[in-house]
């Protein structure tokens, strides 16, 4: 029996003909079908900018670089998310200060973030985990009342929708991802989009080495310009972005329909305000259970993935900041129940229906926990 992987990217002859095409060409380093892919995603997302960096990550670091934040600033982030979140605030010299996640979700709120802010906080830096928006509208009036702005890590959100509205307008700047697993990949690679175009004119300068015109460095920047081979392929898979997603959200309501009627299990719960991008499908189970049923289904050739570990737990960090379990705790007690299942354009039903079946059989002999 075929092994079910937790993710698979949409990839095919156009996306192959595209990059072969760029080189073809001769011209494979940033040029003109990066700023092609980049008019795709600030179509895709209604924003007025869209800056092409080589990875996610590079786009966090050039974020809190271009507000100036370094040594003996604060910038509040999410206790639960991935480490290039907490990395970046790091890059520039600046101390992370973690927000635990909301009762019953993944994200931080406003109500989480607001007994953080000090005198030194410069950002705050939400993360639409699992692709679900948190409530931006809380998050910026929060903000404003400080004078600091929201940088979001939507990473794993490009076609998640707040308030019927895409994600990427919210914030005064969102970072996105085009790794793999994402809704569209370029294999490695990240896109800022704003409306602000002063922050614009300074990520395009910062993102390749500090110029202002050819060889004229005015700042301290950064190699993190995405190739034209990546936006190449990018600006294939942009065309695809709403087909995943719909197709991805196909796939979760029958899960959600599964899982309702399923004693043990509950489906990560999607606020009223969001559409989720269906980066991954999240169900939570017993602490007890998570771990073994993990097991239980890569032996029937299903694979699974235990999400992203707290921050508050990764050694290095944990150990430089003195963080522990009792940190943020609602994070690390919704981190031990949530376990990631597939989801992809194409997950044929009858393979739904095997993972579905697999998780009930589990939770049929052991219990619900």
């Amino acid at each position: 029996m075929d092994r079910i992987p937790v993710a698979s990217p949409l990839l095919g002859e156009e996306e192959a003909q595209a990059a072969h095409e760029t080189v073809r060409q001769g011209w494979i380093t940033m040029g003109a079908k990066t700023r092609a892919f980049e008019d795709a995603v600030a179509a895709l997302t209604g924003a007025r900018h869209a800056i092409a960096m080589n990875s996610g990550t590079a786009t966090l670091h050039c974020l809190l670089a271009a507000h100036g934040i370094g040594p003996g600033d604060e910038v509040i982030i999410p206790a639960m998310t991935y480490i290039s979140t907490v990395n970046a605030v790091l890059y520039v010299g600046a101390t992370p200060v973690l927000a635990d996640s909301e009762a019953g979700g993944f994200n931080l709120t406003a109500d989480t973030v607001r007994p953080l802010i000090t005198a030194r906080t410069r950002a705050i830096m939400p993360v639409d985990m699992n692709g679900v928006p948190p409530d931006y509208d809380a998050l910026a009036a929060l903000a404003a009342e400080h004078g600091i702005p929201v940088l979001a890590d939507s990473a794993e959100a490009l076609g998640a929708r707040y308030r019927g509205r895409p994600v990427g307008i919210q914030a005064q700047a969102h970072s996105f991802s085009f790794f793999a697993n994402k809704s569209i990949t370029t294999g490695e690679g990240g896109m800022v989009v704003t409306d602000d175009d002063a922050l614009a004119d300074e990520l395009r300068i910062l993102r390749n080495q500090g110029q202002e015109g050819r060889y004229h460095h005015t700042r301290l920047g950064f190699n993190y310009r995405m190739p034209d081979i990546l936006s190449a392929i990018g600006l294939v898979q942009a065309g695809r972005a709403e087909g995943v997603v719909a197709a991805k959200a196909t796939v979760a309501r029958r899960y959600d329909q599964a899982f309702a009627a399923m004693p043990g299990v509950t489906a990560a719960r999607i606020p009223d305000w969001a559409q989720s991008s269906w980066y991954l499908y999240v169900i939570l189970v017993a602490p007890e259970l998570r771990d073994p049923l993990a097991a239980h289904l890569d032996g029937l050739g299903i694979e699974t993935r235990l999400s992203f570990p707290p921050v508050t737990i990764q050694p290095y960090h944990a150990r430089r900041f003195g963080w522990s379990d009792a940190t943020c705790p609602q994070a690390l007690a919704t981190f031990r129940r949530l376990l990631d299942i597939p989801i992809w354009p194409g997950l044929p039903e009858a393979d739904q229906d095997r993972i579905v079946e697999a998780i009930f059989d589990f939770i049929a002999k052991r219990g619900p926990g």
